[in-house]
């Protein structure tokens, strides 16, 4: 690789594998991928870019992309992002200033880059960077300037992980500060323009509309034109990953479902832009139908290792009589397994899970699934309680690392075991995972004689009350009220949501990325719900659910 040497260099960090949203630097503005956009707008005045990412397969489509529009790019290390810079930069001068940049924040631009490196040429410091406050700039116009000597003298000498996954501690830590003030650009520091999540990437597009050359448009102009853009630090989106729903990919499912199950085509589609938005599992079961063989089917070509995946025993109800034998209790539990291997294209099953939660009482049961654990074949034991008294001897199972439940925001039946959840997740790490959310798609109808089957005589009284509570906490719906409701609980690890449509799976997407809602939305919401029965809250109990 040659690069020209120049006074400086525009280095963007960037790969695929980002943990809350990846695949977002190929996520196009104006059908340009935003990496790309980084890229030239960074080179806009004539600065010299390249883009380090990294070896990892996960990477080859950024590179190809890079290709495509003649951008420079060298790959090195997934995790070490001090050594890539370090080798970009090895046949530079020490004095050579170096720009970092981020593929998350594309508004930089050629013309701010060369207000920074004036100030730094005529500054004594050896790093300078933009902050939101002092800076008084949008939070995403992220940039730092230092030297080629710098980074070569943090690279011999840095051990900390965290160290060579950000590049820059080090020279703060050693070296002579400055944050930059612009002279020409500045106001809206609490505008929130990086793209960490979803949500964060819809909203920072508006920033772009009408805007006829995105990659010359002036910093200063794309700032004014935030309509419609979240702020911060008052915006601070949850941490938490979704989690995709099998159950409607594979089988009809839900009580407001007229199309059936989807089409295999639409649902590996759904599942792959499921995981290039940042879903970090994908909840599935034997019984399920077809619901393993489509995941299967969606995870090969490269796609198996950026997810987890969930999947459940059979639920062996005619097996469970006294005189059925040790021999063949095995059989059945190794079969089962095997048979998800083989559906879901894998050899390893990242977590496993008792989908009848009165398995964990059965020792020949328990003690298979501990060996499989043992051998390799899965790397966690889960189990999936249906009510209050199955989660309450649940919890008493050490070995169990993920518990899947039924909750959503009418739901009043587990208020008693809430504390026992943080006590296990506190003391030994176990993950708690929502399920029925939306129980099964009727909280978002208006259809009495959907909420009649379903046993719930109330329906005009609640559907008024989610619409009245929708507007109150400035959610975008009914739906999104329900699943910020139970992502806000701060027991709750993920929610598990089913989609149908791909539309649907965006929207679902911005809601678990949403903010938190804050402590007294939530209490105003428990103490104002309308109530209904145990039954009405408990789909296996309306005759249709698996």
């Amino acid at each position: 690789m040659n690069i020209e040497k120049r006074s400086s260099i525009v280095v963007i960090q960037s790969r695929l594998s980002s943990s809350r949203l990846p695949g977002k630097a190929l996520l196009p503005i104006k059908g340009i991928p935003i990496i790309v956009l980084v890229a030239k707008r960074a080179a806009n005045t004539g600065k010299n870019v390249i883009v380090v990412t990294s070896i990892d397969t996960s990477d080859d489509v950024l590179c190809e992309t890079l290709d495509n529009y003649n951008i420079q790019y060298l790959r090195g290390s997934l995790n070490n992002v001090l050594e890539r810079f370090y080798n970009v930069l090895n046949e530079m001068n020490d004095d050579t200033v170096v720009f970092r940049l981020t593929a998350d924040n594309v508004l930089p631009d050629g013309s701010l880059l060369d207000e920074i490196e004036e100030r730094f040429t005529l500054s004594t410091a050896d790093i300078i960077r933009c902050d939101p406050e002092v800076s008084n700039l949008p939070y995403g116009v992220a940039v730092e300037v230092t030297t080629v000597k710098c980074i070569r003298e943090a690279y011999a000498n840095v051990k900390d992980d965290y160290d060579k996954e950000h590049v820059t501690p080090y020279v703060y830590r050693n070296k002579k500060s400055e944050i930059f003030i612009s002279k020409k650009v500045s106001g809206n520091c609490n505008l929130r323009v990086t793209i960490d999540t979803f949500d964060d990437y819809i909203s920072v597009r508006t920033l772009f509309d009408g805007v006829d050359d995105i990659i010359n448009s002036p910093i200063k102009h794309l700032i004014s034109n935030f309509k419609g853009m979240k702020y911060h630090p008052y915006y601070e989106p949850s941490e938490k990953p979704m989690t995709l729903g099998g159950a409607q990919l594979g089988m009809d499912y839900g009580i407001t479902n007229i199309k059936g199950k989807v089409h295999v085509d639409e649902a590996v589609e759904i599942i792959r832009h499921a995981i290039t938005e940042g879903v970090k599992y994908i909840d599935t079961a034997a019984a399920y139908c077809e619901s393993e063989k489509v995941i299967g089917k969606a995870l090969l070509g490269g796609w198996a290792d950026r997810v987890k995946i969930i999947t459940k025993l059979s639920p062996f109800e005619n097996n469970t009589n006294d005189g059925y034998t040790e021999v063949n209790w095995k059989l059945c539990i190794k079969n089962s397994v095997l048979k998800s291997c083989f559906n879901l294209n894998t050899s390893v099953i990242d977590t496993l899970m008792l989908h009848r939660a009165e398995y964990i009482k059965n020792e020949i049961i328990v003690s298979e699934l501990l060996k499989l654990k043992d051998d390799g074949v899965i790397n966690n034991i889960g189990i999936s309680v249906q009510n209050p008294n199955e989660l309450k001897y649940s919890l008493r199972a050490n070995f169990v690392s993920l518990i899947q439940m039924p909750f959503n925001i009418l739901d009043y039946r587990w208020d008693l075991l809430i504390e026992s959840l943080r006590a296990a997740r506190e003391k030994r790490g176990l993950i708690v995972h929502a399920r029925s959310t939306l129980l099964q798609g009727l909280l978002c109808s208006d259809e009495d004689e959907k909420w009649k089957s379903a046993g719930v005589k109330n329906s005009k009284q609640i559907v008024h009350w989610l619409r009245e509570k929708y507007k109150q906490h400035k959610k975008m719906s009914i739906s999104d009220l329900c699943i910020g409701y139970v992502n806000s609980q701060d027991w709750v690890d993920s929610v598990v949501v089913g989609v149908d449509v791909k539309k649907n799976l965006f929207s679902n997407l911005q809601s678990v990325s949403m903010p938190l809602m804050s402590k007294n939305s939530l209490t105003d919401i428990v103490k104002s719900r309308p109530l209904i029965s145990e039954d009405s809250l408990d789909p296996s109990k309306w005759g249709c659910s698996v």
